[in-house]
């Protein structure tokens, strides 16, 4: 559609494909063959007289290592003073631990520091002998895999499911080691004893917990002055979906997730704290390891037409994103960055919230060169999970048609003719494809709708190799999975590789390297919504009197290829021929990853600069047959979608100790990003051979649609973070954006927006001397402002369209129909956020509460103008939408005793949002519309985003639908009237955890309650007579339950009967009537379920296995709605948006079962 071509320089990606793979083998095996023989941490400081709190702190900021005690322990120990330069981690704690009344032991990147055991009674040595005895917590449950090692670092043994355990020693004097994780280690010395019983205290205190915040900057959480969820690798891989997005559901409060429900690589939107921009950009900004996938491989383009009805007969097929192809199983931990506060380093991008990607990375802790493997497989299962309520009483027909007749009477999918009462009728004949010669008998095929339905499956597999050699480590795996989903002959492939690599060049130089290459391939995908090629379609017109097994013969006899043959109507396309002949195949190729170093300059000063690409191409093609609707001779049309970002980036990082109070942080960084989109269709609408799927067998000239989309921002940032005697905690950022998008051929001034942030955290419970219950009461609060510009190019200078489509040759163009603003500036967001977080009785509970208030102003809209003109729209800065709400989440451990133990969360969010200004000659904005009963989103001053109107039932003053008189039909409103909104105002969840022994059980329920949503699918099933609800007043008429108006302008109750069946339920609950097509989105989801086996460690141990586990799991496993179709929770894919309140065409939602097998090999 753009004005002018260019020479596409990704027009053949697989040699590029090519390169980059061999690149980045080229890279691991040079990490791999470093072999540097630094130590593998080394510390430089120069402290006089010091704690070892402040010690410790400085020995983290240096090393990364953390330290775990109990809160009384260190003050026992003594100050020190201490002076050392590039000295081995080791040598250093051992120089701080000399005479202090504790010792230390270092288990992966922890350092556990415990008392030190009393003197043994005797230095006389003692023959060996076998120790036994049992190891529990401090509620004297039993702890199983405990390691019991000696001094010299061997392992001895592992505590059973009892927490019993028993070794062999040499010496009855010597000194054994109890560890686990989450517990401190503990040395006993034996002095002569064979029982030891042993109490491990949990390490119940962490210096600087961290969490990954924007820019992939770690912070710790007691700082952060906003909030964030934060969620490991088991939120994901529990009970895994197709789309790793959709375990977020019901675990992040705040979350609103939209689904386009568009088969197996449907698409989502999440919106974090409801809508505030007109134009729809409301979606949470992705990043995966620095990544940004929004606006490049993670862009939503669907291809097709409109979902009702499009004008070419091609539906539009949902084929995902590169953000879909993530893989569950390499995914370390993700932070939710729920508000604009959080987020406001990532610049425009950010003023929705992030969603920061975390993959795993190599693990250093292995003392062997020798690899760590993990085996996992996994088998799913999915099958429709809910259905309307159709009716199998009456027949095909007109009008209460008392008798019926295969070719007189059957050229209709409307079922109100006979009824069924064992009478027999000339049906159709399968074999001969025409009327049958002898009457058959009239009975209705109950529920056999269902059976076109199958079950899905996907299988997967994935293997991961860990490990390190000298001073790097590295982590590779590869993950192939197969799916089929319940459509036949529509599923994907997907495989994919990761490669991560971290090494210690130097001391002071650290590199790493991590890669991703996703292939996705499917022959087929589903065409979406309600039109002529969609198998939806052909569910709302098949008749209940139909044999679903007629349809498996698609070809019209001796015409195979040529002449599609319609059983009853022409109107829906055979459901078994969509899925065999209207192929929608893709062939997805996509590249991430990023090359990060850093640079200590000293202690103070270090440097980190990263380069980022997202690369991705998609090869589509559809084929379409001979007769296909609208396409009389077939087609055969082709995309190639090449979509690259590249982005660079570096932070200069000056962290100092002023004085023993106070700390500060100073971070700055700059960013320069490029994004290229570029797509080339090409279509050959008419084809000389039938079944022939080439350019070479076009029958009339091809047309060539082009599409290019360019935009770059450069950004510079800056962070000050301080800190008051660790309690107190103030950060302010900055950030100065440079859009291309906002500039014009002859300006670029105007196109910079700034935006400043500023979060205050006050840790209270390490201020006041609180009640022992409270671990952690931290108040936060946070002011930020961020502008956007958006992504969508060409709004400042004139764009020439190419003219129908491109159907006219040499690319004609046509005038612009928009009218741009070469003085556009960016939409401005400005919000405020205050919370607390709470964590009590040894954070057994933990609350989370926060409330939020903001404004979006100067949004970037279009408004319909005078075509006079010669324009129909106008790009405009105006508008306000003011947004508040509330999110709280609520966890806790409610029972622990032996061997079993009960933890719990739930989460709770509103949102409130109202329109407060539109543009001077503007009160209305129509945003989205349906294609039946006048239903249309409409933005208007006072209303709220998502309000949606429609024509709807005439009322009397008490709220009684008016009937007609005469005609005993109930009467419509001439102006659409407002219907409710399509965005739910409460959203909550529960879980529950419980664990017995080696078993787990874990469910989740969550619902929203306050939307509600148009159903084109329903109200066209009461218009045809398909729904349960259309039994009533067949052949004895009905009366309407509601009043007439009399003469006089007084209302009476309806008396009329009507018999005009057809008319009272297309008036009532057709497409006729928004409002009697548009029903609640409540719901109360069974989320997830999830029950696992784990072997206990002992039997781990002898096997040389880290872990091993088998679990079953369950999604989406019932729905309670009152929603009459399938899925409440639904959206719909508009070109490369999801939209809410219109449902078309909807597939039926799944329920997916499964199992799956992990094993770990040391």
């Amino acid at each position: 559609m753009f004005v002018y071509s260019m020479a596409n320089p990704f027009l053949d990606l697989k040699p590029l494909i090519m390169r980059v793979k061999l690149i980045c083998i080229f890279l691991s095996v040079a990490f791999l063959q470093i072999s540097f023989a630094a130590k593998a941490q080394y510390i430089t400081l120069s402290k006089n007289n010091i704690s070892l709190t402040e010690l410790f702190k400085e020995i983290k900021r240096q090393s990364g290592y953390d330290f775990v005690y109990k809160h009384d322990l260190l003050s026992k120990g003594k100050r020190i003073s201490i002076a050392v330069h590039n000295k081995p981690l080791r040598e250093v704690l051992d120089q701080s631990f000399k005479d202090q009344p504790f010792n230390y032991t270092i288990e992966s990147k922890t350092v556990v520091v415990f008392p030190k055991p009393l003197p043994p009674s005797t230095q006389i040595s003692q023959p060996g002998a076998n120790i036994k005895g049992r190891v529990v917590d401090s509620n004297n449950v039993p702890l199983e895999g405990v390691s019991i090692s000696n001094k010299q670092g061997n392992v001895l043994g592992v505590t059973n499911a009892s927490g019993e355990y028993t070794v062999r020693v040499d010496d009855r004097n010597s000194i054994l080691v109890f560890s686990a994780v989450g517990y401190q280690s503990l040395d006993i010395a034996l002095n002569n004893r064979t029982t030891v019983n042993i109490v491990l205290q949990e390490s119940i205190e962490t210096l600087n917990e961290v969490v990954v915040t924007a820019l992939g900057i770690k912070r710790e959480e007691k700082a952060l002055g906003y909030a964030i969820t934060k969620m490991d690798s088991s939120e994901f891989t529990d009970a895994p979906a197709g789309n790793w997005l959709d375990a977020m559901s019901g675990k992040v409060p705040g979350l609103n997730m939209i689904r386009a429900n568009g088969g197996p690589t449907g698409s989502n939107k999440i919106i974090l704290r409801g809508e505030n921009n007109l134009t729809g950009e409301n979606e949470a900004l992705i990043v995966v390891d620095g990544v940004v996938l929004n606006s490049s491989s993670g862009r939503r383009t669907a291809t097709g037409g409109n979902a009702a009805g499009p004008t070419d007969g091609i539906q539009p097929t949902d084929f995902g994103s590169g953000i879909n192809d993530i893989n569950p199983e390499d995914i370390e931990s993700v932070t939710v960055l729920r508000g604009p506060g959080a987020s406001a380093l990532y610049g425009q991008r950010g003023a929705n919230g992030a969603i920061i990607v975390t993959t795993k990375s190599g693990s250093g802790k292995r003392k062997t060169a020798i690899p760590s493997i993990t085996f996992t497989s996994n088998a799913s299962f999915e099958q429709a999970n809910r259905w309307p309520d159709l009716q199998y009483e009456y027949g095909q027909g007109l009008n209460g048609a008392a008798t019926y007749t295969y070719g007189t009477n059957s050229g209709t999918s409307l079922t109100w003719g006979p009824r069924f009462n064992g009478q027999s009728f000339i049906q159709y004949d399968p074999e001969t494809q025409r009327a049958g010669t002898e009457p058959t008998p009239w009975v209705p095929y109950r529920n056999q709708i269902r059976e076109f339905f199958e079950t899905g499956n996907t299988f997967t597999n994935s293997l991961s190799i860990n490990g390190n050699i000298k001073n790097t480590n590295y982590r590779l795996s590869a993950t192939h999975g197969k799916n089929s989903w319940i459509i036949p002959n529509t599923g994907y492939e997907r495989t994919h590789i990761s490669l991560s690599a971290n090494s210690k060049i130097t001391p002071k130089l650290d590199l790493s390297v991590k890669a991703n290459y996703t292939n996705k391939f499917s022959s087929n995908l589903p065409g979406m919504g309600y039109g002529n090629q969609s198998v939806m379609y052909w569910y709302v017109f098949w008749v209940p009197n139909g044999d679903i097994n007629w349809l498996r013969n698609y070809w019209v006899k001796d015409k195979e290829y040529e002449e599609l043959h319609d059983i009853f109507t022409t109107a829906p396309e055979n459901p078994y021929a969509i899925s065999y002949e209207f192929i929608n195949g893709s062939n997805r190729n996509g590249i991430t990853g990023n090359v990060q170093a850093n640079y200590a300059f000293s202690k103070e000063w270090s440097l980190q600069v990263r380069a980022t690409l997202d690369k991705s191409n998609d090869d589509r093609h559809q084929k379409r047959p001979w007769t296909a609707a609208r396409l009389p001779l077939g087609s055969y049309r082709t995309q190639d979608i090449n979509i690259n970002e590249t982005s660079a980036d570096f932070l200069l990082k000056y962290d100092k100790e002023l004085n023993k109070d106070i700390r500060v942080t100073s971070t700055l960084g700059g960013s320069m990003l490029r994004n290229r989109y570029d797509r080339d269709e090409i279509r050959a609408d008419g084809l000389t051979e039938p079944n022939v799927y080439s350019f070479d067998n076009a029958a009339y000239a091809l047309v060539e649609i082009p599409y290019i989309s360019r935009f770059n921002i450069n950004s510079l940032y800056a962070l000050i973070s301080t800190s008051y005697k660790d309690y107190l905690f103030l950060d302010l950022t900055a950030r100065q954006d440079w859009s291309s998008i906002l500039a014009t051929p002859t300006r670029k001034d105007n196109v910079g927006f700034f935006y400043p942030s500023a979060n205050l955290s006050f840790v209270a419970s390490d201020y006041f001397n609180m009640p022992k219950a409270f671990n952690l009461a931290k108040i936060r609060a946070s002011l930020s402002q961020t502008g956007s510009g958006g992504t969508t190019p060409f709004l400042t200078a004139y764009a020439y369209p190419l003219a129908a489509d491109g159907i006219y040759p040499d690319g004609s163009l046509q005038n612009p129909t928009i009218l741009p603003n070469p003085d556009l500036k960016p939409l401005l967001t400005t919000t405020f956020e205050i919370g607390t977080d709470i964590r009590m009785f040894k954070n057994r509970l933990g609350l989370d509460i926060a409330w939020y208030s903001g404004n979006t102003k100067k949004q970037i809209l279009t408004r319909i103008v005078d075509r006079s003109s010669g324009y129909t729209r106008q790009i405009i800065n105006a508008g306000q939408v003011n947004n508040t709400g509330l999110e709280i989440a609520l966890n806790g451990t409610l029972v622990q005793a032996k061997n079993f133990k009960w933890k719990a969360f739930s989460t709770f969010s509103t949102n409130k949002n109202k329109i407060v200004a539109m543009a001077e000659q503007d009160s209305t904005v129509i945003l989205r519309t349906s294609a039946v009963g006048g239903a249309q989103i409409v933005a208007k001053v006072g209303g709220s985003m998502g309000d949606m109107y429609g024509i709807g039932f005439q009322r009397s003053p008490d709220g009684q639908v008016i009937y007609d008189a005469t005609s005993g039909l109930a009467q419509l409103t001439s102006e659409p009237i407002y219907l409710g909104n399509t965005i739910p105002r409460y959203k909550a969840s529960i879980g529950s955890e419980f664990s017995f022994k080696s078993f787990r059980l874990k469910v989740l329920f969550d619902g929203q309650q306050g939307g509600v949503a148009h159903s084109y699918t329903h109200g066209r099933l009461a218009d045809f007579g398909k729904l349960t609800a259309t039994l009533p007043g067949r052949y004895s008429g009905i009366i309407g339950n509601g009043v007439v108006q009399n003469s006089d302008g007084t209302f009476s109750p309806n008396t009329t009967i009507t018999r005009d069946i057809t008319s009272f339920y297309n008036f009532t609950m057709g497409t006729a009537n928004a409002e009697g097509a548009t029903y609640k989105t409540d719901f109360i989801k069974f989320r997830e379920a999830r029950l696992d086996y784990s072997l206990p460690k002992s039997v781990l141990a002898p096997l040389k296995l880290s872990r091993a586990s088998i679990g079953v799991y369950g999604r989406n496993l019932f729905i309670w709605s009152t929603w009459p179709m399938f899925d409440p929770e639904f959206g719909t894919l508009s070109g490369t948006d999801i939209v809410q309140g219109f449902e078309v065409g909807q597939f039926p939602s799944t329920r997916t079962y499964g199992f799956n097998l992990v094993v770990g090999f040391k």
